[in-house]
């Protein structure tokens, strides 16, 4: 028995030392983040020995109906005093959604959106020379080289330059105005240019979903004229595309051809079980708190959508072309 187990042992424990050595970079995800609220997974994410971590919209709520600004700024200190030291000394990629905006669902037309921008950007210690700094948007670039891997991550601002959304019944549907746009010629034309960049692999963060298409609330899909375009743009793509996004309340995994959505949220706001589906959804979504784990290894991408407790609620491989 001994003879037998041993060898048997040793090869196991190899197995295991050669597969966690292949993680070679380690990201989370996370959104919708109540400032006031406790959030556990801030210790399950400790544990997670992460790399960097991305915030996706809603890090803190600070919006209130009159989008007046005070509210934010107080939302920001406490974030400040509650942030776990750990995460203070991680580095951070960030994004805004309507919560930590101003305005709930707001959009281009908002008249505070110029000063937000400044508050995100004090609170973030965004650098001076940083083009957030000098220019309309929080939308930013950043490439990093991953073992043999370049890879470029993008992250979008889906409400500075946002059009008027439309609602019918208390759901919002398509705008397929001409002119109607979610990023804004600026942003465009910028985007494009980024994508333009060699690289090998692209993570590309937006605040809304841009997959999803069933549900009632904000997605790329009310925009459709925009949606194609961006998609069609991935597309053309000879890099593996990773989509994150945050804002639903739920989370989940989304493939439409080649390209693949993970939705991390929310990370202390969960919401009732209530059932949702989509054409594109893999496996199920999760309204409790989760958040969501991106292994970078030397062939493959390791998605995880993860409980506060470490628990694994779904989870994908994509290959690297």
């Amino acid at each position: 028995m001994k003879n037998f187990f041993f060898p048997r042992l040793l090869s196991l424990t190899l197995f295991s030392s050669l597969c966690f050595s292949e993680i070679e970079f380690k990201m989370g995800l996370g959104s919708c983040n109540d400032q006031r609220l406790p959030t556990p997974a801030w210790s399950a994410l400790q544990k997670e020995n992460l790399d960097t971590f991305f915030f996706l919209g809603d890090n803190v709520y600070g919006d209130v109906p009159s989008g007046e600004l005070e509210n934010l700024k107080h939302s920001y200190e406490i974030f400040d005093s509650v942030m776990p030291q750990w995460l203070k000394k991680t580095e951070k990629l960030v994004i805004w959604d309507d919560h930590d905006y101003g305005l709930n669902d707001g959009g281009g037309s908002y008249r505070n959106k110029a000063d937000a921008q400044k508050l995100f950007n004090n609170f973030w210690n965004i650098p001076q020379d940083d083009l957030r700094r000098s220019r309309d948007g929080i939308y930013f670039s950043s490439e990093k080289t991953i073992g043999k891997k370049s890879v470029l991550f993008i992250g979008l601002d889906t409400r500075y330059f946002r059009s008027e959304l439309t609602k019918v019944n208390d759901k919002y549907v398509p705008n397929d105005k001409r002119g109607a746009t979610i990023l804004g010629d600026e942003q465009w034309k910028w985007l494009k240019a980024q994508l333009n960049k060699p690289h090998d692999i692209l993570i590309l963060a937006t605040s809304i979903q841009l997959l999803a298409t069933e549900h009632r609330f904000e997605k790329w899909s009310n925009f459709p004229n925009e949606r194609e375009q961006i998609i069609s743009l991935l597309n053309q793509l000879d890099s593996t595309v990773l989509i994150v996004s945050g804002d639903r309340h739920r989370g989940g995994i989304y493939k439409q051809g080649d390209l693949v959505e993970i939705t991390s949220s929310s990370l202390n706001r969960g919401l009732p079980p209530i059932p949702e589906t989509d054409n594109l959804l893999l496996g199920k979504t999760h309204t409790i708190h989760n958040y969501g784990i991106v292994e970078f290894t030397n062939s493959k991408l390791q998605l995880f959508l993860k409980d506060e407790q470490m628990n694994v609620l779904e989870s994908l491989e994509i290959p690297l072309k």
